[in-house]
């Protein structure tokens, strides 16, 4: 959750838990309520709740390691937007120096293999020629 996110919620959460009249607390339970629901995105057969930290495909579980999770959110954030190797070693694994981008072309093979129907013609996570990687969205938001 981004720090204003953070921010807005505990506010919110403070202000229902002070609140004495049953129908503005309701109303602040509700803010609670969406500000969740924005951590929640479907895009095509994926659920990806942030919240709970957790991915479903066509309805089914699916199972990632953290960085794999860390690294799909991170694209999913910036999706539409090619995202370079260098970008992912500094953001997604914190790495400052010179590192091998075969490290972020494995995570992402992992990552197809676990989200993708056809893993050889990819349409969630694509390869851009020179570039990096993107993540093509088409969300339905919750």
């Amino acid at each position: 959750m981004s720090e204003a996110r953070m921010n807005e919620w505990r506010e919110t959460r403070l202000a229902a838990l002070c609140e004495q009249e049953p129908g503005r607390r309701m109303a602040a339970l509700e803010k609670l309520r969406c500000i969740l629901r924005r951590e929640t995105h479907k895009i095509g057969p994926l659920s990806v709740d942030f919240a709970h930290a957790e991915v479903k495909r066509d309805g089914d579980v699916v199972s990632l390691r953290n960085l794999e999770f860390r690294l799909l959110r991170y694209l999913i954030e910036r999706a539409g937007v090619p995202v370079s190797r260098e970008e992912l070693l500094r953001s997604v694994w914190s790495y400052n120096g010179e590192a091998s981008t075969k490290t972020v072309d494995m995570h992402i093979h992992n990552l197809r293999q676990k989200l993708e129907e056809d893993v050889s013609c990819p349409e969630l996570i694509i390869t851009v020629k020179c570039a990096g990687y993107k993540f093509l969205a088409r969300r339905r938001e919750h």
